[in-house]
Formats: C-alpha cells, structure tokens, sequence
C-alpha cells in the first residue's frame, strides 16, 4: 500500500497546528520532518521542542528525516518523543550500522537517507538493518527544486538490490513527488511518497482537497 508523507515544512509556519489538523481530517497516512542544523545543509528545520508539540497532538507517525553533522547526538532526544521512523545520512556518520542499531534498539524505525551524488553500491552491508531507505529526488536542504530525472533509475536500483536479498524494506522518496513525477517513482518501487509543494502544499487550493486529490491520482480512488 502507498502511503503519502506530508512535509511539514512546506506548511504555513504561522498557522501549523491548522495545517496539520487538515491534513489528519483528509486523512494523512504519517508526517514528513526535517531536521536541518545549518552545517550539514545551510538551512534550519525544526526544533525538538516544536516536534515534541506535533507529537502531543497528533497519532499519526512522525517520520524524521536527520539533515545534521552528529545524528546521533539526537537519537536519545527524539526517542524521548517517542518519534516513530529516524533516518540520517550516510554521509554524516562514520559508523552507519551502528547507528542503525541504536536506532532500532529505542523501538524506532531505521532508515538511511541517500543524496543524489550517493552511490549505493554500500547498500548491501547495511540492509539488515534498515527499515527503510530515503532517496532523495533533489539535493538536501531546500524545497523548491525540480525532481532530479536520474533517481528513477537510483529507486529501481535501490528496489533490485532490497528483492535480490528478500527483505521487507521500504523505500520513501522525498523531492519534487507530484502528480507527474509520482508514477515512476511507484513503478520502480517506492511505497512512501514525501508531499510537498507541488502535489499537497499548493496554492489557491484547500489543503484537505490537495491531499485527497494526490491521494486518488497516487493510489486509485479505493486507496490501494
């Protein structure tokens, strides 16, 4: 089943807790968040203190996405959330498996975050320990940019190399996913589709209309 991750990032900061209520009543399937430090990429996401308040208002999962020199230096916070899925970037860290481990050890879901420059042929050493793989369709850091046409390939790849191991492990796309570029992205294998400004978060339309209408183009009208 495709689920759909809203990236709160691109919601109205003035007015997040409106945001987010729409998103519940349209029926969002989890919520995309970006942690950014400002070294790793030269911008700001959110604060632990602001997805500690999204998390006492809502059930849904809270899928973290780690943009940050030192990701696990923030582990043990957002376990204290009580966050649902951590993902961080190969490139930030000397020790990935170990990281993945203490990752799935608070409960967590483990996912590994891939950069457009990322090769994947490190993929296998690190499968046993994932729950997820987050390709990235743009490069980090900002919202805005244009669906890199290559990562088709890069999640076709990703997908080939999870099914030669037989592993349940899914694969989410963050970048530019709408209604023209979401298509590939499932055909090759994605099945967690990050929803940003050009498929959820658009102008002049209702937020709950948006959501639903990617929603129906993504998976059908029956959702499946």
């Amino acid at each position: 089943m495709i689920k759909l991750a809203p990236s709160l990032l691109c919601a109205n900061q003035l007015n997040l807790e409106r945001d987010i209520t729409a998103l519940i009543n349209a029926g969002a399937d989890m919520f995309h968040i970006d942690v950014m430090d400002g070294h790793f990429v030269p911008n700001l996401g959110f604060t632990m203190d602001t997805i500690k308040q999204i998390k006492a208002f809502t059930r849904i999962p809270l899928d973290i996405h780690l943009m940050v020199d030192n990701p696990q230096e923030y582990i043990n916070l957002l376990k204290e959330v009580k966050v649902d899925y951590i993902s961080f970037h190969l490139e930030a860290v000397k020790y990935p498996r170990r990281l993945l481990q203490l990752i799935r050890a608070t409960g967590i879901k483990a996912g590994l975050a891939i950069s457009p420059k990322t090769n994947v042929d490190f993929l296998p050493y690190l499968l046993d320990y994932l729950d997820y793989v987050l390709i990235m369709a743009i490069e980090p850091g900002f919202s805005g940019q244009n669906f890199i046409p290559q990562m088709g390939d890069k999640i076709l790849a990703v997908k080939k190399i999870i099914d030669k191991k037989g592993l349940n492990i899914h694969i989410e796309v963050d970048g530019d996913v709408n209604k023209n570029t979401a298509p590939e992205c499932i055909k090759n294998g994605a099945d967690i589709l990050v929803a940003g400004m050009t498929s959820v978060f658009m102008k002049g339309i209702a937020l709950e209309d948006s959501y639903r209408n990617f929603k129906k183009v993504v998976v059908g009208p029956e959702g499946k």
